[in-house]
C-alpha cells in the first residue's frame, strides 16, 4: 500500500471515480451513469461506439459543451463533452451567405465527405457555406487529446452543423478507445446539463439526510455502556468499512467490530500509526493501494494524543464520510478522557494496594485486587523495579493491557516517579520487553514469598541500579554469582566504594582526570611506561598523577592491598 496525500486537510479529499455501494464512501459527487443518460428518452441519444464493455457504466461527473479544437484545459476526468462539430468545418467566407427563400432545400454534406462546398442545416433562414470538413489528422489529434484528458464520452450533435457524425471522427474514436454518442433531433445541450445538475442536487440532499441520520446514531452509541466500543461499531455499520482504533502506544484497542483489518494492509497501517503518534500533534494521513483506501486521524490534543483512528474501504471517504469520522473522533476523545479519569483512579488504587502489600496486609490487598483486576501472581514472585524516569501514560496503558490479557499474571504500581511490578518467579519477559520498548531498564529481585516483599523490593532496586542501556535487565541472582564484586554489589558495596573514592569525586575536573588515570593505570597492571604511552603522556606525568591521587585518597598505592581497594571501588561505581 502506498501513501497518497499524507497530510489531511480540514475539507478532506476529492476523487472523481464512481462511488462504491457503501453509503459513507464516495469518489464522484454524483452517480449518473452514461447508460442511464442514454436510456433517458428525452435526450434522443444514440451510442455509436463504446470504448469497452464497462464504458456505459461509467459515472458522468458533469457535461461540458465546447466547439474548441482543444477544450481539454477546461475539462475534468469523467465529464461528457458535447459539441456540434463547428470546429471541424472550414468556412468559405467570414460573412453569412444569402438566406434561401421560403421552402428552399438545404444541402447537407455526407458524413466524411470532402466536397468543395457544403451547406449547414443550422437554420431555415440563414446558412453558412463550408469548403470542406477537417482532415483525418485533425480528427485523430482531437480524439487523442480527449482520451488523454480521460473524458467519459464525446456527445456529437447532428442536424445542426453536420447531417451525420463524420466518418473520420467515428474511426478516430474507435482507434483511441473513446466512447462516442450521437445527440440527435437537435436535443438542447442545456437540457442534458440541467438533468445532471438536478441529479447532483438530489444526491447531495440524500447525502445530507444520510449524514444527519448517521450523526444522530453515532451520538446515541456514545451514550451506551462501553461507549468507545459502541462508537466504533456504529461507525463501521454506517460506513460499511473496517474501523480500527489504536492507543497512544500504537497497539490496537479491542472492540466488537465485525470487519477485520486486511492482513495485507495491517503492517503499513501500523507503521503509519506509529509515525503519526511520533509527531505528537494533531494530524492525519491517507494510504492508497490495490486493497483500497485508508484514512487515519489522530485522537486527542497536541502533546496529549490518545491514539489514532483508522478507517479503510474500497474508495476514499467523501465529504459526508469525513464529517462522520470527525464526529466519531470527537465522541471517542470524550470517551477516552473518561477512561483516563478512571485509569487515574485505578492508578491511585494500585499504589494503595502496594502499600498494603508492603505492610503485610495480604488478605485485604488480595481481595481488593481480585475484585478489580483478578488474582495476584502466585508465590514465589519477583519484584521488578523500572529505571529511566517517570513512566508515561503510554507505558502505563500497555502494562494495563498486559495485566488484563491473562497471558501472564502481573501487578504493577507507579508511585513517586518509580514503577514497581510483581510477576511470577518464572515470568517477567513480556514486562521487561514493554519497559525496554519505552526506553526503561529494569532490575528484578530473587524469587521470594509475598511476606518477603520489602526485602524483594530492596533487591530489585539494587539490581536496577546496575542496569544500563546496553544491559536493560539485571536479575539480582546475577549480581551474587559474578565473583567477589557481585557479592559486594549484592551487599550494597557501592556505598562503601563511593566513600572510598569521595575525595576524588568531589575534586571536580582534576579529580575526574585522576580517576581516569588510576583506571588506566590499574587496568594496565600498574606498568608505568606502557600506560603512559597509551595515555599519551610522559611516565613522570603519570607518576605525578598517581601520587596526587594517593595523597587525596589517603591510600598507599605502592602496595597490592591499596591498589586492589581502589580498583574494586572504581569497578563497583563503574568508574573504571
Amino acid at each position: 500500500m502506498r501513501r497518497a496525500g499524507e497530510q489531511i486537510g480540514e475539507n478532506g479529499w476529492h476523487d472523481s471515480t464512481k462511488p462504491s455501494d457503501s453509503p459513507g464512501r464516495a469518489g464522484a459527487v454524483m452517480s449518473v451513469s452514461l447508460r442511464e443518460l442514454v436510456e433517458e428518452t428525452e435526450f434522443k441519444l444514440r451510442v455509436l461506439h463504446a470504448a469497452d464493455d464497462s464504458a456505459l457504466e461509467r459515472a458522468v461527473v458533469w457535461a461540458h459543451s465546447s466547439d474548441l479544437v482543444d477544450p481539454t484545459p477546461w475539462l475534468e476526468a469523467g465529464q461528457l463533452l458535447l459539441t456540434d462539430g463547428m470546429q471541424f468545418a472550414v468556412p468559405e467566407a467570414p460573412e453569412m451567405a444569402e438566406a434561401p427563400g421560403p421552402g428552399a432545400a438545404v444541402d447537407a454534406p455526407a458524413a466524411g465527405s470532402r466536397s468543395p462546398v457544403s451547406r449547414s442545416p443550422v437554420s431555415a433562414t440563414a446558412t453558412v457555406r463550408f469548403q470542406s470538413l477537417a482532415s483525418e489528422g485533425v480528427f485523430d489529434a482531437y480524439v487523442a487529446r480527449l482520451r488523454a484528458a480521460d473524458v467519459a464520452a464525446l456527445g456529437f450533435a447532428t442536424e445542426v452543423i453536420h447531417a451525420e457524425v463524420p466518418a473520420d471522427l467515428v474511426s478516430a474514436c474507435r482507434r483511441h478507445g473513446l466512447t462516442l454518442v450521437e445527440v440527435t433531433e437537435r436535443t438542447p445541450f442545456i437540457g442534458i446539463i440541467r438533468y445532471l445538475a438536478d441529479q447532483r442536487a438530489l444526491e447531495q440532499r440524500a447525502r445530507l439526510e444520510w449524514s444527519l441520520q448517521a450523526q444522530r446514531k453515532l451520538a446515541r452509541a456514545a451514550l451506551r455502556p462501553g461507549g468507545l466500543g459502541a462508537i466504533l461499531v456504529e461507525l463501521e455499520r454506517q460506513l460499511e468499512s473496517w474501523v480500527a482504533l489504536y492507543d497512544s502506544t500504537g497497539l490496537r484497542v479491542d472492540a466488537p467490530t465485525r470487519i477485520r483489518v486486511p492482513e495485507s494492509e495491517a503492517p503499513e497501517v501500523e507503521r503509519m500509526v506509529q509515525s503519526l503518534l511520533a509527531r505528537g500533534g494533531r494530524s492525519g494521513a491517507r494510504l492508497h493501494g490495490d486493497g483500497g483506501d485508508v484514512t487515519l486521524q489522530t485522537v486527542g490534543q497536541h502533546g496529549q494524543l490518545r491514539g489514532v483512528l483508522a478507517v479503510g474501504g474500497r474508495a476514499p471517504l467523501d465529504l459526508a464520510g469525513n464529517d462522520l469520522v470527525a464526529s466519531a473522533i470527537g465522541h471517542a476523545s470524550i470517551a477516552l478522557e473518561q477512561n483516563r479519569e478512571l485509569d487515574a483512579a485505578r492508578g491511585h488504587l494500585r499504589v494503595g494496594l502496594l502499600e498494603l502489600l508492603l505492610a503485610g496486609e495480604m488478605e485485604v490487598a488480595r481481595r481488593t485486587a481480585e475484585t478489580v483486576w483478578g488474582e495476584l501472581p502466585a508465590a514465589p514472585v519477583r519484584v521488578v523495579q523500572a529505571r529511566g524516569g517517570e513512566p508515561g501514560q503510554a507505558l502505563l496503558d500497555r502494562l494495563e493491557r498486559l495485566a488484563g490479557s491473562g497471558s501472564e499474571p502481573l501487578f504493577f504500581a507507579a508511585r513517586e516517579q518509580e514503577l514497581i511490578a510483581i510477576v511470577p518467579a518464572g515470568g517477567g519477559a513480556t514486562l521487561v520487553e514493554a519497559l525496554a520498548d519505552a526506553g526503561f531498564s529494569a532490575g528484578a529481585s530473587a524469587p521470594g514469598d509475598w511476606a518477603e516483599l520489602p526485602r524483594l523490593l530492596a533487591e530489585a532496586r539494587k539490581a536496577a541500579e546496575r542496569s544500563t542501556p546496553s544491559r536493560p535487565s539485571v536479575w539480582f541472582e546475577d549480581l551474587a554469582t559474578t565473583g567477589m564484586l557481585g557479592a559486594l554489589e549484592a551487599a550494597d558495596g557501592r556505598v562503601t566504594a563511593r566513600r572510598v573514592l569521595q575525595p576524588l569525586l568531589e575534586h571536580g575536573e582534576q579529580g575526574r582526570l585522576l580517576l581516569d588515570t588510576l583506571a588506566a593505570w590499574t587496568e594496565g597492571n600498574c606498568a608505568w611506561d606502557p600506560v603512559a604511552k597509551s595515555l599519551g603522556i610522559h611516565r613522570h606525568t603519570l607518576r605525578s598523577r598517581v601520587t596526587a591521587a594517593e595523597q587525596l585518597l589517603g591510600i598507599d598505592l605502592q602496595t597490592f592491598a591499596g591498589r586492589a581497594e581502589v580498583w574494586s571501588a572504581m569497578r563497583l561505581l563503574d568508574e573504571a
